[in-house]
């Protein structure tokens, strides 16, 4: 089973990244996994796109890495017996591998499923752009996830068969 991901960070260039928030969202769209960390980073560590566009957004109590760890772990293992991360960026799949410590869930697979071939097909792009008609928040993890799940449901639906 696919998990789309996506994370939100401090910001493109900044070194090292830190790690905002980051979600999960299954494929059948039964699950979803979100948390805002907040002892990774500072308002000072961001880019000034970051406190812009992704830091208002934030909608929930910050947790510690350790408790997010911890939570992940938990939801991976309530997860199916192989899952694979979904993403456009080796960034958010480092992020998730990075979170979840040394030792690796086993049911997560080594290598994310890589969205970026599908980002400029016409069908996964206005899929994209018709869930932000319904969910504003670009640069949320969580909604982002669930636009990525959209767009490749999308695009899976219109390669049936070809």
């Amino acid at each position: 089973m696919l998990l789309f991901l996506d994370t939100e960070y401090t910001g493109l260039g900044q070194r090292p990244p830190k790690l905002v928030s980051l979600a999960l969202v299954a494929e059948d769209g039964s699950r979803e996994f979100y948390v805002e960390l907040a002892d990774t980073w500072a308002i000072d560590d961001c880019t000034a796109f970051v406190q812009r566009e992704v830091l208002p957004l934030l909608d929930k109590p910050g947790t510690t890495r350790a408790e997010a760890r911890a939570t992940l772990r938990s939801w991976l293992a309530a997860s199916p017996r192989t899952v694979q991360a979904a993403c456009d960026s080796e960034t958010d799949f480092r992020f998730l591998v990075d979170l979840l410590g040394p030792d690796r869930p086993a049911n997560l697979a080594d290598r994310y499923y890589d969205l970026r071939p599908l980002i400029d097909t016409t069908v996964y792009d206005r899929a994209v752009q018709d869930y932000y008609r319904k969910d504003r928040r670009v640069h949320h993890a969580l909604a982002d996830a669930r636009a990525y799940r959209y767009g490749w449901l999308a695009w899976i639906d219109a390669h049936k068969g070809a």
